[in-house]
């Protein structure tokens, strides 16, 4: 009896040091190669490098402008492809993507991403304005270039952590996916990591033994559900705000030249008959995959090392973030039994509004 007391302090002093630690310096779970669980487990924010402050109800009107853009895309969604296509209109692709496009995440910012671990959205709100690379080039000359016509950041959220409303002269693009097809372009992409960079976040991201597992992560209940379900119920009801443009990747897979006049539209840019046509050539994966090693996600705000293996930083593996870019690869991706396990979910989330049901599967009419 006394071996059983003194196992149950002893389990009881561990728990309250781990909810200890969660609260006040969580960033040691991280040193832990399973570490990202305690973190997740003591109620701190997943994916563990992700910090919402910058989209804070009073913090967001002290660094943004009237005319800045947020591609806040689902994620597996045509991020890169919308933050790329997005920048060749603003420029009108006048300048030459090999030696004036450095790095995504330089021309088109990522604020809620901190670069390790402790940091803090103070910190890269101070250094996207302060830091200097190894070559001499200044971040902010990259972001904030004073030849841009409005500013372009990368985003991953929905309302009402965007203030869609409360700034209405703040654009955001958001940009959703047939949900098989996220899920089948999620399974390889945590694989693809630079594996420095996960055992920098605690083994974040994991790479999924199966595709089952990658599956049960988005259904409801999932630790990411809301990468998928949360993202579409929160962007459809503000589709018509005029200052939110909703795409679906399926109807940008088939209409490009069409897309790229909606965006530009939506960005307000007139762009030429040869303007539109080499945009539209620039926004195709055929040319993004000659620069394939720019969206490999320099981390400028740390080392400078890459998140992404890419095809060179992660000897023997190919982590390219440009891949095929297809839609319905979910349907041969899926088995029987997570086709039917995916199902009773759509059902389940979406089922009650129709339109949305339909738009979400396939694109078409909002």
């Amino acid at each position: 009896m006394a071996i059983l007391k003194q196992v149950s302090l002893l389990v009881l002093c561990l728990a309250i040091t781990i909810g200890i630690i969660g609260k006040t310096k969580p960033e040691l779970f991280l040193k832990l190669p399973m570490g990202f669980i305690p973190w997740a487990m003591t109620g701190n924010i997943m994916p563990p490098y992700f910090d919402l402050s910058p989209f804070g109800e009073e913090e967001f009107g002290t660094w943004t402008r009237d005319g800045d853009t947020f591609i806040s895309t689902g994620a597996k969604s045509g991020t890169n492809w919308m933050l790329y296509c997005s920048h060749q209109i603003r420029t009108k692709a006048q300048k030459d993507p090999v030696t004036d496009y450095r790095d995504i995440l330089l021309e088109t910012p990522w604020v809620t991403m901190i670069h390790k671990p402790g940091q803090k959205w103070a910190d890269i709100k101070e250094m996207m304005n302060t830091t200097v690379l190894a070559d001499g080039t200044k971040v902010k000359d990259y972001w904030d270039n004073p030849s841009h016509p409005f500013r372009i950041f990368k985003a991953h959220e929905a309302p009402p952590t965007m203030p869609v409303k409360k700034y209405p002269k703040v654009k955001f693009v958001a940009m959703s996916r047939n949900g098989m097809d996220v899920i089948n372009s999620f399974y390889p992409f945590f694989s693809s990591h630079n594996p420095a960079f996960k055992a920098t976040w605690g083994g974040f991201p994991p790479t999924y033994p199966d595709p089952m597992s990658c599956l049960k992560d988005f259904l409801p209940g999932g630790t990411l559900a809301h990468l998928y379900f949360g993202y579409v119920k929160a962007w459809w009801p503000l589709r018509n705000e005029p200052n939110v443009l909703l795409l679906h990747y399926d109807d940008a897979k088939k209409d490009l030249a069409g897309t790229v006049t909606k965006l530009a539209v939506f960005l307000g840019v007139k762009l030429s008959t040869s303007e539109h046509a080499e945009v539209t050539n620039r926004c195709g994966i055929k040319h993004m995959k000659t620069i394939a090693h720019k969206f490999d996600y320099m981390q400028w705000a740390h080392d400078a090392s890459y998140i992404m293996c890419g095809k060179t930083h992660c000897p023997g593996v190919d982590g390219s973030l440009v891949r095929s870019g297809v839609s319905g690869g979910g349907k041969t991706f899926f088995t029987a039994e997570m086709k039917a396990l995916w199902d009773a979910a759509v059902q389940a989330e979406l089922g009650s509004d129709p339109a949305l049901l339909k738009w979400a599967a396939q694109g078409g009419p909002q």
